[in-house]
């Protein structure tokens, strides 16, 4: 399992030129490249963890306060015990990505055999020996001496409403990349045995500052959450859960979706 580093001078959202066009690039991607390399990281790893057939936890041990204290021992609080599973990719929906290959390259020597996945074609001009026609694509004869005033209304009127087809391999939400990739490595640290301690005072820098709200790694490599000093294990928590949700969608043939913790009724084990 690889820990991920942030690139320098990359965008953290948007695209990477005015049209969404990568550099030398064939096509047109909605998002950023690194959102794409963050689906595949998540999806390499849950894919090495359905075949290692690791049990990932997917809620750890909490207390949560009782609703009703009448009648019961215990005090006023009751432990819920850690929750795992073995995760279980649909390899029907991910059957163009070659998981075998995702499994064993590095996300830029795959990207380079399946960019055409996620991208859109660029607007080419097409001659009587270049037509290949197909559901993806739709294809006008324009006479040259059509004026343009008018041709804009025409793709108005029936053009337009063939295009912003989705995309079946889709980044969802809005999340940042540096968010995806503290989530990522709060996971992958997790499981080879860091504390939230160490994972936060790494030199490494495997959880940056600050995406979260109330997360943030200073100069000296204290925690700090708003104005007063927080548990590292709780500010842990919430970024390995936000990385368990996003393990967990990958294998569902998603990712990025917006998600929220609701830690207010529990605290640590």
């Amino acid at each position: 399992m690889k820990k991920g580093s942030v690139q320098k001078d990359l965008p953290e959202t948007g695209r990477e030129s005015t049209y969404g066009v990568r550099v030398d690039s064939a096509g047109a991607l909605p998002k950023g490249i690194q959102y794409y390399r963050m689906w595949f990281r998540f999806l390499k790893l849950a894919v090495e963890c359905e075949q290692k057939q690791i049990e990932v936890v997917v809620k750890p041990n909490t207390y949560t306060k009782r609703t009703d204290t009448k009648g019961l021992r215990g005090g006023e609080t009751y432990h819920i015990p850690r929750e795992t599973q073995i995760l279980k990719v649909d390899r029907t929906f991910y059957e163009d990505w070659d998981l075998d290959l995702v499994l064993t390259q590095t996300f830029d020597r795959w990207w380079k055999e399946h960019h055409q996945l996620f991208e859109a074609a660029l607007p080419e001009l097409i001659t009587s020996k270049s037509i290949k026609t197909d559901d993806d694509h739709i294809y006008l004869k324009l006479d040259k001496r059509f004026n343009w005033d008018d041709l804009h209304t025409y793709l108005n009127r029936e053009v337009r409403k063939h295009l912003n087809q989705p995309h079946k391999y889709e980044v969802k939400g809005k999340g940042r990349y540096i968010q995806l990739l503290n989530r990522y490595n709060a996971v992958v640290c997790s499981m080879e045995g860091m504390s939230a301690k160490d994972i936060f005072l790494d030199p490494a820098g495997y959880i940056r500052a600050p995406d979260e709200k109330g997360d943030r790694v200073d100069a000296g490599g204290s925690l700090s959450y708003g104005r007063t000093k927080a548990k590292y294990s709780g500010a842990f928590r919430r970024q390995y859960t936000g990385g368990i949700h996003h393990l967990l969608e990958v294998c569902g043939g998603r990712f990025g979706s917006g998600f929220h913790a609701d830690l207010s009724s529990r605290r640590d084990a």
